[in-house]
């Protein structure tokens, strides 16, 4: 029988000269439940910080944005060749008397004479300005209440006309008067025989000066109440187009 052979030994490895580097250990950092909820906690309050600081800095952006349009507004209202100083020291005097006049009056009386002096006061002392503020009323009303400013200008257009027809009665009355007075001379000239007219002759050619002044002046206002009725009557047919369109 043959002979099992003896195994032979394995080849033996060649050791290094260099030491063997340390074995790479990797360490896994599994957080608590503590720390997911600080953490959860933590980036909630960090998104709701950036959100309130972006809507404090929107808050001052539109705040500074209307500050800069009131500024515009007041510098654009206010007349480059009108003083305003000495003009608004009077319509606060006016508005102060107001108060002073009406305190023993009733509620309405003192809540409404005030203002209403210190608007003419402002209408007398300050005329540019006065009208800006009232064309800049009359944009917002416009705007923000069209049907408030419809009946405004027709309330403005009746009153025009209601203007002209006072001043209509008023020229018929001083017309029927004087025909009364000169009816009234001549019977007192047929009564008595007494010149009255002649006596009056200096008199009737002063007051023939002052009734053509007069008349002057009526004609005056009548026409700048038809050319404000005029001009009332086409503001009021524009916004009725605007509002059909």
């Amino acid at each position: 029988m043959e002979q099992e052979a003896s195994p032979s030994p394995p080849p033996r490895q060649k050791l290094s000269i260099y030491p063997a580097p340390d074995p790479e250990i990797l360490l896994l950092d599994t957080p608590s439940a503590l720390e997911a909820h600080i953490g959860t906690a933590r980036r909630t309050l960090t998104t709701q910080y950036r959100t309130a600081h972006a809507e404090v800095q929107s808050l001052v952006s539109r705040w500074i944005g209307v500050e800069n349009r009131v500024e515009n507004r007041i510098k654009a209202l206010l007349p480059p060749d009108e003083r305003v100083l000495p003009g608004a020291l009077y319509v606060a005097i006016a508005f102060l008397t107001g108060s002073i006049l009406a305190r023993r009056r009733s509620f309405p009386v003192r809540a409404v004479f005030p203002p209403v002096l210190a608007g003419t006061a402002a209408v007398y002392y300050l005329p540019k300005l006065s009208a800006n503020v009232r064309a800049y009323a009359s944009d917002l009303e416009d705007e923000y209440t069209p049907e408030l400013a419809r009946i405004h200008e027709t309330g403005k257009a009746h009153t025009a006309m209601g203007w002209a027809r006072a001043v209509d009665g008023t020229r018929e009355v001083r017309e029927k008067g004087k025909q009364g007075v000169l009816a009234a001379i001549e019977q007192v000239q047929g009564l008595t025989g007494l010149r009255i007219r002649e006596a009056l002759g200096v008199a009737k050619s002063m007051e023939e000066k002052a009734v053509g002044i007069v008349e002057e002046k009526i004609e005056e206002i009548e026409h700048k109440a038809e050319k404000r009725l005029e001009e009332l009557e086409r503001q009021v047919e524009a916004a009725a187009k605007e509002r059909t369109v």
